[in-house]
C-alpha cells in the first residue's frame, strides 16, 4: 500500500472471502491466511520476503516467519486456492444464469505456460535451456507453470488452479510422476468444471497442438481454435485416422490459395462479436486504439489425426512497421513470397504477419475464428499483470514447494480481486452491449486501487472507533509506534 503502508486489521469483506477455504484449518492458519494474501497484494515495492514480513508480522526482522510458512506442509495453499476457485466459479455461474434467463451461454478457456528465469544454481526443479546457437550467451535456468483462465460471455474471468512442471530429475528425487506440459494441459482441461448449458471454446498456442489435448476436447465436446503445427499433413481420406498425404503440409498448402479467396476484415471495439471476453483499459476503449485489419481465407479440410477442420489462413497488418527500401506494404506480396522460418525472420520487418489457424467446428466463419483466437492474448495479459503488477517473479527460494505456495498466494489474491469485480457487476446491474463500463473492463491495477480504497476506509473506521476512548487512543498510539508497516 503506497500511502502509509499500514493496515489496522483485515476488512470484513476480505476476511469473509477466505473464511470458507480455511474453515477446517488450524487456528493459526485461519488467522494468518487473509493478512498474508493482503500483504502480497498491497506490498508497496519489490516483494522480497522482508517486505511481506513487515506487512504481516509487523516488522521486517520476522522474515523467518514467512519462510517457515512457505515450507510448512500444513499450509495447503493449493487446496485453499481450489476451494476459493470453486466458490468464485459457483458465484459466477449463478449470477450469469440469472442474467441470461435460460439462453445458451458461451465460455472460452485459454491455457498457456509462463516461465520465471533465475540465475540461482541451488534452486530446485530448474529447467536448463542451453544457448547452442550462440555459445557466448549463458544458459537459462527457469521454472515453468501451466496456467489458464475461463472467460465468460458476461464479463467473468476465473483463473484456473496452476499446474507446476516437474523436471525428470526432480520427479526422481521427490517420487513424483513425470508429466510433460501437454499432459498437464490435458489434465487441466479434463478436470475443469463447465455447466451443461454452456458452449466451450478452447484456445491455445501451437505448442499445445497435441493428440492428448485434442482427445480430451473431443470427448468433452469442446471446440478448439489454435495455430496449426507446421508439420501437420492433410489426410488422404475423410477419416481422421486415415493415412497422411506425404509432403502435403497444411501450412504450406495455404500458400497456394488464390489471392481472390481472401477478404479484408477490419475489427474494432464497435463491431467485435466477443467483446466480453476481452479486458481493455478505459483509455483503450476507442475505435482508433482497437482497430485491426486482417486478410483472411477459409477452407474445409481433413487434417491427419485431427479430423475435419476449418482451416483459416490469415495475415494481420501492423501499420507501425517501417518497411525497408523495395519492400511492399501489400499482403499479396507476403502471401506470394517464400515461407521464411520464424527464427530467421525476427530481424526482418514485415507489415503483415501470417498465421494458419484450425477450428474443430467447421460451421464457424473465418471472422469468428479470428476473433476467438484473439482471445488467447488475454492469458498473456494475465501473465503480464502477475509479473509486473503483482510481481510473480520476485521470489528467491531454494525449495520448490515454497515457490508453489508463493504462486498460490498470488493466485488467491487474484481470485479476491476478481470476486470484488463480480460483486461490482452484481451491484451495477446488466452492462451495455459493448461492455464499456469500468467495472466490466477493470484489470488488476484498477482492482488493486479499489482494494487500497477499501483498506483506507477500514483504517479510518478503526481510528474513529479507537479515539473515542482514552484506552483506545492509547492502544492506537502504541500500535503506531510499534512499526511503520503492519497488518494486524
Amino acid at each position: 500500500m503506497e500511502s502509509g503502508q499500514m493496515l489496522l486489521g483485515v476488512p470484513r469483506e476480505v476476511n469473509a472471502f477466505f473464511v470458507p477455504a480455511v474453515r477446517t484449518a488450524p487456528q493459526p492458519i485461519r488467522r494468518a491466511l487473509a493478512p498474508m494474501v493482503l500483504a502480497f497484494l498491497l506490498a508497496p515495492h519489490y516483494r522480497r520476503l522482508k517486505t511481506i514480513a513487515g506487512m504481516v508480522a509487523g516488522h521486517r526482522v520476522h522474515v523467518a516467519t514467512i519462510s517457515r510458512r512457505l515450507v510448512n506442509p500444513r499450509w495447503k495453499t493449493r487446496d485453499f486456492h481450489v476451494s476459493l476457485y470453486e466458490r468464485h466459479w459457483r458465484d459466477t455461474d449463478r449470477w450469469e444464469r440469472r442474467m441470461r434467463g435460460g439462453q445458451k451461454r458461451h465460455w472460452c478457456i485459454v491455457i498457456d505456460t509462463t516461465y520465471h528465469r533465475s540465475v540461482g544454481h541451488c534452486m530446485e526443479n530448474m529447467i536448463v535451456m542451453s544457448r547452442r546457437s550462440d555459445p557466448r550467451r549463458r544458459s537459462k535456468r527457469q521454472h515453468a507453470f501451466l496456467m489458464g483462465m475461463i472467460l465468460t460471455d458476461r464479463g467473468g474471468r476465473i483463473p484456473l488452479p496452476r499446474r507446476s512442471y516437474y523436471t525428470k530429475a526432480y520427479c526422481e528425487a521427490k517420487g513424483k510422476k513425470y508429466r510433460t506440459l501437454n499432459q498437464l494441459a490435458a489434465v487441466m482441461l479434463k478436470e475443469v468444471s463447465v455447466p451443461k448449458d454452456v458452449t466451450v471454446t478452447v484456445t491455445f498456442d501451437s505448442a499445445f497442438d497435441a493428440q492428448g489435448i485434442h482427445r480430451v476436447c473431443k470427448n468433452r465436446g469442446f471446440r478448439e481454435v489454435f495455430p496449426l503445427d507446421p508439420n501437420r499433413n492433410l489426410s488422404a481420406s475423410e477419416d481422421a485416422e486415415g493415412p497422411a498425404i506425404p509432403d502435403r503440409r497444411v501450412v504450406a498448402w495455404t500458400r497456394s490459395w488464390d489471392c481472390k479467396e481472401f477478404e479484408l476484415i477490419e475489427l474494432q471495439v464497435e463491431n467485435e462479436d466477443f467483446v466480453y471476453f476481452r479486458r481493455r483499459h478505459v483509455d483503450n476503449l476507442r475505435v482508433k486504439k482497437t482497430r485491426r485489419r486482417y486478410a483472411v481465407a477459409a477452407r474445409r479440410a481433413t487434417v491427419s489425426r485431427l479430423g475435419e477442420c476449418l482451416i483459416v489462413a490469415s495475415y494481420k497488418e501492423n501499420e507501425k512497421v517501417k518497411l525497408l527500401p523495395g519492400q511492399s506494404a501489400s499482403w499479396q506480396a507476403y502471401h506470394a513470397g517464400p515461407v521464411v522460418h520464424r527464427k530467421k525472420s525476427k530481424k526482418v520487418p514485415s507489415r503483415w504477419h501470417g498465421k494458419v489457424l484450425a477450428c474443430t467446428d467447421p460451421q464457424l466463419t473465418a471472422r469468428e475464428v479470428i476473433q476467438l483466437y484473439e482471445v488467447r492474448w488475454q492469458v498473456e495479459l494475465l501473465f503480464r499483470e502477475l509479473k509486473s503488477r503483482m510481481q510473480l517473479g520476485c521470489y528467491v527460494l531454494m525449495k520448490f514447494e515454497a515457490v508453489e505456495r508463493y504462486i498460490d498466494f498470488l493466485l488467491m489474491g487474484l481470485l479476491l480481486l476478481e470476486h470484488q469485480r463480480l460483486n461490482n457487476m452484481k451491484r451495477n446491474g446488466k452492462p451495455s452491449k459493448r461492455a464499456g463500463e469500468p467495472w466490466v473492463q477493470a484489470r488488476v491495477t484498477d482492482q488493486l486501487r479499489l482494494l487500497e480504497g477499501i483498506a483506507n476506509e477500514w483504517n479510518v473506521r478503526q481510528i474513529e472507533a479507537e479515539v473515542k476512548t482514552k484506552a483506545g487512543l492509547k492502544r492506537l498510539l502504541r500500535t503506531l509506534r510499534q512499526s511503520p508497516c503492519r497488518v494486524a
